[in-house]
């Protein structure tokens, strides 16, 4: 354990760190952030004993850090910086044994077997064995960077100290290094003490987290102190928002401009719409704040294009996804920047309806299909198969909606269509019983961001009324036409 009382040090009588206090338990990997000049590169040097400590100790394993000599350190803790300077033209194996000259023994320290067994498993492991004979000026950056890893692994140290060891490094070779570092700590039990300069990489990374300010430590803890959007908009002075990884349960935390202020544009005047017997496309000239389960574009986005395609009512792809943005691609229209729907009915018989509700402009969007109806609530199993007989809605606000606001419409927006579908008495064939929707319904809602926030969109409010209201109708509208359709 590497563990750090009460101390104060810097580079001159005025000390930088301020009384700090901060245990790094085995095996960990602790992440130091903090701006600039917050005190991390100096709490390295006190760490090292490259500065004197002027009040406080730096125990390792017990014992006080000056207690060690430098040979005993070096077989403790190693070292890797940002830094990829080497003195002489040095091959990458010659750079690399120098990282077992703690481990020699005699006056001549002659390699033996262990030590030339240990530069072969960490050359192999950082991948790097191709580049042995090869000199390090020769070497691409990343390349270099993963050498002095190596080195630092030679020593066989118990604590590794990365000091911004990927600040000069591109995303690819950023990974590639944590990710052997990550994997060396979890096989071998290394302690990582690590100054991270990205906080969203240090997320992915560190078991906990400490949070330096003004060479105090103001925050420890798990990943989750990134979650703290105030205190690290005192730390950082920059506005802040964090959010969740899509895939790992870790924060990620997205930065504000000040100039991201976008100038008020007229909702009504803001979009154009295509139509015919192939698509339906709503283009809008800025992007709108979207959530949506559409083929294309699912999840919360910023968005500009807004599709729905007909295809045959017996469509059956192995890879609708693919599919789609074929379509879009031939039509010129960015899949990275689109909502993508499918429906097999005739798109003649949409249903567009906008208006002014409580003064908020609405538009929304509905074609229907209910061939394949369903009861949510019935226990029978679905017969597997695509199903195409749809409904699919595009809601469409000039409002400001927070991301719970956003689920809200959305939640309010299937009730009304719910509702309709009540009203009309359509049935779940399987069932018999009063249907709450289809298999493979599609929703969009998508939003200016204009105005006031407002952090709730349900049916007890005026703008989830408005909501409810404009897609019952259409849905109504919509269902309506289907049903005469197929009637004739």
């Amino acid at each position: 354990m590497l563990k750090i009382e009460n101390v104060f040090g810097g580079y001159s009588s005025s000390p930088i760190i301020q009384g700090i206090d901060l245990a790094i338990e085995n095996a960990e990997f602790f992440a130091l952030l903090g701006p600039n000049g917050s005190g991390k590169t100096t709490l390295f040097k006190l760490i090292t004993g490259q500065l004197p400590i002027q009040s406080g100790s730096v125990l390792l394993s017990g014992r006080e850090i000056p207690v060690y000599s430098k040979l005993e350190k070096a077989k403790k803790i190693s070292v890797l910086t940002q830094e990829v300077l080497v003195s002489f033209d040095y091959t990458v194996e010659e750079i690399i044994r120098l990282g077992r000259y703690p481990h020699q023994k005699g006056i001549l320290k002659q390699l033996s077997k262990e030590d030339r067994k240990v530069i072969e498993d960490v050359m192999e492991k950082t991948k790097i064995i191709q580049f042995r004979h090869t000199p390090f000026s020769m070497i691409s950056g990343g390349e270099k960077q993963r050498v002095l890893l190596a080195k630092a692994l030679a020593q066989e140290p118990e604590i590794l100290l990365l000091d911004e060891p990927t600040n000069h490094l591109d995303i690819k070779h950023t990974f590639q290094i944590l990710d052997l570092i990550k994997k060396q700590q979890q096989e071998t039990g290394l302690t990582v003490l690590a100054i991270l300069h990205d906080l969203n990489v240090a997320a992915l990374y560190a078991d906990r987290i400490g949070l330096l300010q003004n060479g105090r430590l103001i925050d420890v803890g798990n990943a989750d102190t990134l979650r703290k959007e105030a205190q690290l908009k005192q730390v950082y002075e920059v506005d802040v928002k964090t959010g969740s990884h899509p895939t790992v349960p870790k924060p990620q935390i997205l930065m504000t401009p000040e100039h991201a202020e976008r100038d008020f544009f007229d909702f009504y005047n803001s979009y154009q719409i295509e139509k015919n017997s192939t698509y339906i496309h709503m283009q809008f000239e800025h992007p709108l704040r979207t959530i949506s389960n559409g083929v294309i574009g699912e999840g919360i986005h910023w968005l500009k294009h807004f599709c729905n395609f007909h295809v045959d009512k017996h469509y059956n792809c192995a890879d609708p996804k693919s599919d789609l943005r074929e379509r879009l691609n031939n039509y010129h229209i960015p899949h990275e920047a689109t909502v993508a729907m499918m429906t097999a009915v005739n798109l003649e018989d949409m249903v567009m309806e906008t208006k002014d509700i409580n003064g908020i402009p609405m538009l929304v969007i509905v074609t229907a299909g209910v061939g394949n109806a369903i009861d949510v609530s019935n226990e029978y199993t679905i017969s597997a198969g695509t199903q195409i007989g749809t409904i699919n809605t595009m809601v469409f606000i000039d409002a400001h909606f927070t991301d719970g606001a956003l689920v809200n419409a959305c939640i309010t927006a299937t009730e009304a269509k719910t509702k309709a579908l009540h009203d009309l008495q359509i049935k779940d064939r399987e069932s018999d019983t009063i249907a709450t929707g289809t298999s493979t319904d599609a929703l969009v809602i998508g939003l200016t961001q204009q105005g006031e926030q407002t952090p709730y969109a349900g049916s007890g409010t005026a703008v989830g009324k408005g909501i409810g209201q404009l897609v019952y109708r259409s849905t109504k509208k919509a269902v309506n036409k289907y049903l005469k359709r197929i009637r004739q």
